[in-house]
């Protein structure tokens, strides 16, 4: 997968799927078993120091320096960064609410987070890596928290961002990657994947089939097992309703277009 300079992608994926993983390997906390990991043509396996400059981080951990003050661990963190610039980082924490003497150890969680989000902007690098950057926000923060990894998308530099909150992932990235088990399970623009979810039907038969005695067409596809299947279609729903009318049909859902119904129907099953 690739991340290029002015696009915000977004990592989805359940517990386990690699997400926080990733992004520890693309910093160098965590060495790959396998394969290459570039940062702005730098090779960050060789050269992980190097790269690591290259890369402002927001981890999913809070566990930070809790003696430090708020501003003092944003100094600290965006030190290491070249291009950082403290006064932006400053008044990031203004904006985003924090208020900048007090200890880290008595901030709250999602304070701590703001602390994060701040130093990670402020820190110039070209790539922004994010993990749950907006997790305990509340809504009004969760919008200023999107407003500014956009604004610093338009300035052309790299976002890589992951969540649980796929609502958050609609609005703010313009690609989603679903991750399995450290693998890209599925990809693709937002606005694709959401007319894709558009085109998706849940159905729950009364008695179990298996796949072959499912209805085929042209650009379909059927996941599931037993009872409940989902179909990824093309064409009109009534099409759809009319091909599968002859099925001991429980119940018919049609999509409702959001992220939250590719993720169910990709983690219905199992991934081999």
């Amino acid at each position: 997968m690739q991340v290029k300079p002015g696009e915000i992608v977004g990592l989805a994926g359940p517990n386990g799927a690699g997400k926080t993983t990733l992004f520890k390997c693309i910093v160098g906390v965590v060495h790959a078993d396998s394969g290459s990991i570039h940062v702005d043509h730098m090779d960050a396996i060789a050269h992980p120091l190097k790269a690591r400059k290259l890369i402002g981080y927001a981890p999913s951990e809070t566990a930070l320096y809790h003696q430090f003050r708020a501003s003092e661990l944003l100094d600290f963190a965006i030190g290491f960064h070249p291009q950082a610039d403290r006064s932006l980082g400053r008044s990031l924490l203004d904006e985003l609410g924090v208020p900048r003497r007090r200890r880290v150890g008595a901030l709250s969680h999602g304070m701590k987070r703001k602390v994060l989000l701040a130093q990670a902007i402020a820190s110039g690098a070209p790539l922004l890596i994010m993990d749950e950057p907006m997790e305990a926000f509340d809504p009004a923060a969760r919008g200023v928290a999107i407003s500014l990894l956009r604004e610093a998308s338009a300035a052309g530099r790299a976002v890589l961002c992951s969540s649980h909150d796929l609502t958050s992932i609609e609005r703010l990235c313009n690609r989603v990657v679903f991750l399995h088990g450290g693998s890209v399970l599925r990809q693709g623009p937002t606005g694709t994947l959401l007319a894709e979810a558009g085109r998706l039907v849940h159905v729950t038969l009364r008695t179990p089939v298996d796949g072959v005695s499912l209805p085929e067409r042209n650009g379909w596809c059927w996941s599931g097992s037993d009872r409940k299947w989902t179909l990824i279609h093309e064409g009109s729903p009534e099409d759809v309703l009319t091909a599968i009318a002859d099925l001991p049909i429980a119940s018919v859902r049609i999509g409702e277009g959001s992220l939250d119904e590719i993720f169910a129907a990709l983690y219905a099953e199992p991934q081999s």
